[in-house]
């Protein structure tokens, strides 16, 4: 498991609340991400400013060395980026160096994405086809990034997010705005959002709202049914039928 995925596992997890008198919760770690966009010279900013999550948005290639620049900048956080990437030999040169995951196109070669120990999040278009969503899911991709997402945040933008993430059976990385509300990141949370990708100067506000959101709650499915055997059933009927 990469680091990306890692991280996003534990930002899903639904904790159970503490049993038994006095008992303390411990602080909830945040139930969100947040990451920033940047070049290389933004990496150290954005890492100060407390980003989770550090894409490094290249031109062009990234070498070993520029990844262990950036990995000394910003040492926490999951370092991923954007960059032409040849074959698993590249790949491999690249997380050897520090870096944590690419975010790649569907033009990227095929061979860059087998190095094992690197993570992969795919970016797509903003009205991908059910198709190709659909393909998506047996692929080794942690994450689909969305660099547009629908503002203001309606019903129907909130179905169209749920559709990418249910199809695609994938979390979901996408730009949001600093302003962002409380709101905005409950609905975007609600339908599969894992990570909110801003830029350097709106890290420390997404932060503090992340911060504000209520815990996870459990889907119905997944919270604790109480059931009796079927003898204990059986038995309690029986009663009944005593009775009268």
């Amino acid at each position: 498991m990469s680091k990306l995925a890692d991280a996003i596992r534990r930002t899903q997890r639904v904790d159970a609340a503490p049993m038994g008198f006095g008992a303390a919760r411990n602080a909830a770690p945040p139930t969100m991400l947040v990451g920033a966009l940047v070049d290389d010279a933004g990496v150290a900013a954005a890492a100060s400013a407390g980003a989770d999550v550090v894409i490094i948005n290249t031109n062009g290639s990234l070498s070993p060395d520029d990844v262990k620049k950036a990995r000394d900048a910003a040492p926490d956080a999951v370092l991923g980026a954007v960059a032409s990437v040849a074959d698993s030999e590249a790949a491999k040169a690249l997380k050897d160096a520090g870096l944590d995951f690419l975010l790649v196109t569907d033009s990227t070669p095929a061979a860059a994405l087998l190095e094992d120990d690197l993570g992969y999040a795919l970016a797509i278009p903003n009205q991908p086809e059910e198709l190709f969503l659909r393909s998506l899911g047996p692929l080794t991709f942690e994450a689909l990034y969305l660099a547009e997402t629908p503002s203001p945040l309606t019903v129907a933008g909130q179905i169209a997010l749920s559709r990418v993430a249910g199809l695609a059976s994938k979390p979901l990385l996408t730009a949001a705005p600093a302003a962002a509300s409380k709101d905005d990141l409950r609905c975007l949370r609600s339908v599969g959002v894992a990570a909110v990708i801003t830029d350097v100067a709106g890290v420390a506000t997404l932060k503090e709202t992340v911060k504000s959101l209520p815990p996870r709650r459990g889907r119905r499915e997944d919270r604790a049914v109480v059931s009796l055997p079927h003898g204990a059933v059986a038995a309690h009927d029986d009663d009944d039928d005593d009775d009268d």
